[in-house]
């Protein structure tokens, strides 16, 4: 087993492991105050809000709305957000989707923005257990609004399976937006109802 077979293998466990999570054991479900604050000059107070304060709707929202801006450089911090997915494209309860990240972001923390074998703009995943191959990152549209944003597919890490696809926006001078989504069923509609959110910076 290569080490981006394990990566999916540790995630998989981790799914099961949201699923089956004693309930009736755990603290009081986390609520978000919607006080989403977004500092165009603090960035540990813009990546608070996003981590702590804003609702998973408001994360996307604010993806929607940022530009396109410039590509982040070099290696930045990651912090995977509370939005998440279930079936038939309806957003999971916030505190699942909370936990789900906190406990995925346990596999890597960072991304690094260079590039490429051939010069291309270039970014990889850092994973607690190394780099891996990395993905090109091309101009592309978003399949949640279909307007401009850098893209990234990561289908390399998953035996060509196009189920890490990354869209980026700036949101502000010093931190990016992103999404994290899914090709695999092939049509725009399933792209924009599954996946989560990143803050990059």
């Amino acid at each position: 087993m290569n080490r981006f077979t394990s990566a999916l293998v540790v995630t998989g466990a981790i799914a099961l492991g949201t699923a089956l999570a004693p309930h009736a054991a755990a603290a009081p479900a986390p609520v978000p105050d919607g006080k989403c604050v977004i500092s165009k000059t603090d960035r540990n107070r813009t990546i608070d809000s996003l981590m702590n304060h804003c609702t998973s709707q408001q994360i996307l929202d604010l993806f929607g709305s940022a530009p396109l801006g410039v590509l982040p450089k070099g290696r930045q911090p990651l912090a995977l957000l509370p939005v998440m997915h279930a079936g038939g494209g309806k957003l999971a309860p916030y505190s699942q989707a909370r936990w789900f990240t906190r406990t995925q972001s346990n596999l890597g923390d960072a991304l690094t923005f260079t590039t490429g074998p051939q010069g291309q703009p270039w970014v990889y995943k850092e994973y607690i257990f190394g780099r891996d191959v990395g993905a090109a990152i091309k101009l592309g549209t978003s399949a949640w609004d279909g307007k401009p944003a850098w893209t990234a597919d990561f289908s390399a890490d998953f035996l060509g399976v196009p189920i890490s696809i990354h869209e980026y926006r700036q949101l502000t001078p010093n931190v990016w937006i992103a999404r994290d989504t899914s090709a695999e069923r092939g049509t725009r509609t399933a792209a924009k109802n599954a996946g989560g959110a990143m803050a990059i910076g």
